[in-house]
């Protein structure tokens, strides 16, 4: 007759029920346990009991772990190798919710929309390169529109018995002046003031202000001059 022996299959505790049965001996409470570690309950209940997808990314479940078990008086590395396997497992067996259109809409919390560095570092990129368009948009801008230029005196269509006559305005300090085609200079401030001799009968005068790399503006003036002497 073929004897058979008896194998006990050990069933080990599982991170949750370690976790738990320690702190129990320790006749400590979860809010205790949350309150020393600074840990929420909630994510230390949801540790104990294994609800893996309550819990956040990896890096914070290793960090909670870590602490937990240094207060309990654990073996870290060991139960970090439990939580890692039971963490497959129950990644693979778990259900996947059921939308639900009748639910109404889960509120979200304020956290989700907490800016990372990795945001913040985007939004300072696009900052500056929106500040460097529009500073390129002014350059641009000022370089093709004309130059600022008026002329305070004479007014047009002066009629005058003087042969000469005395023209004075202001423009641009980066412009470039001409009167007839003659070169005007202008003080720092952009005034400038130049005369005129005139020829009897009707005067054309063009005041005109051009930029280096861009447009230019002209400003007519038509002066009558009168000759008394002729005329008498």
């Amino acid at each position: 007759m073929v004897g058979f022996r008896r194998k006990e299959i050990s069933n080990p505790l599982c991170l949750g029920e370690q976790l738990k049965g320690r702190r129990v001996e320790l006749n400590i409470t979860l809010a205790e346990v949350a309150k020393k570690v600074c840990i929420s309950k909630n994510y230390l209940e949801a540790l104990e009991e294994g609800r893996y997808d309550e819990l956040p990314g990896e890096v914070y479940l290793k960090n909670f772990l870590k602490v937990y078990t240094k207060f309990l008086n654990l073996d870290y590395k060991h139960l970090l190798e439990c939580c890692q396997s039971e963490k497959k497992i129950y990644n693979k067996t778990k259900q996947h919710k059921v939308n639900d259109f009748k639910k109404p809409v889960e509120r979200v919390s304020r956290f989700n929309f907490v800016a990372t560095p990795k945001i913040i570092k985007g939004l300072i990129v696009v900052a500056l390169a929106i500040c460097c368009l529009a500073y390129l948009g002014i350059k641009v801008q000022g370089i093709m529109e004309p130059p600022f230029l008026i002329v305070h005196s004479p007014a047009n269509n002066l009629n005058t018995s003087q042969n000469f006559i005395e023209i004075n305005g202001e423009a641009g300090k980066e412009a470039t002046l001409e009167i007839n085609g003659q070169q005007v200079l202008a003080n720092s401030d952009g005034f400038f003031k130049e005369t005129v001799d005139l020829l009897p009968g009707v005067n054309s005068i063009e005041i005109k202000a051009k930029k280096r790399h861009g447009k230019e503006i002209a400003i007519y003036r038509q002066i009558i001059f009168i000759n008394q002497e002729e005329d008498n």
